[in-house]
């Protein structure tokens, strides 16, 4: 649920009386969630954090990064654009879900060497929006460095 706050506080994260608040990125606004009572770990639990895992161990360049910066303020220019983007990072890790959906990838052990080798639509931008995995902007094929 969206959080009204007194006395002008803003970015505020952390656990008070039972509830987690966090701020979202980009944004002024402050979330609030009750804590779990208990927490059971199951196998997608597992599997999740696998995934997670592997994904950091990814590390894309600071040139790829940038390509995903510049892509979400051209998506925004868009006017069928409902969806707010918050960040690089949201839209990389939802492009990499999409491409494991499409059969063709493990995320548990997708390495960079493997996405070069199998010309994988991730190594790029450019060769997302080509592929399908983002929607198509403008002058999207400028953004071709690699991950």
């Amino acid at each position: 649920m969206k959080v009204k706050t007194r006395f002008g506080i803003s970015g505020y994260n952390g656990n008070v009386d039972g509830m987690i608040y966090y701020t979202l990125p980009n944004s002024e606004a402050i979330i609030g969630r009750r804590k779990p009572e208990h927490f059971t770990e199951s196998t997608h639990h597992n599997d999740y954090r696998l995934i997670s895992q592997n994904i950091g161990l990814l590390q894309p360049s600071q040139e790829y990064k940038n390509d995903f910066k510049v892509y979400i303020a051209l998506y925004k220019e868009l006017p069928e654009a409902s969806k707010k983007v918050s960040g690089w990072y949201n839209l990389y890790i939802a492009m990499l879900w999409n491409l494991q959906k499409s059969g063709s990838v493990d995320l548990k052990t997708l390495t960079k060497a493997q996405i070069y080798a199998d010309n994988l639509p991730c190594k790029s931008v450019k060769a997302a929006v080509e592929s399908g995995l983002l929607p198509t902007v403008l002058n999207y094929q400028n953004l071709d460095n690699g991950i």
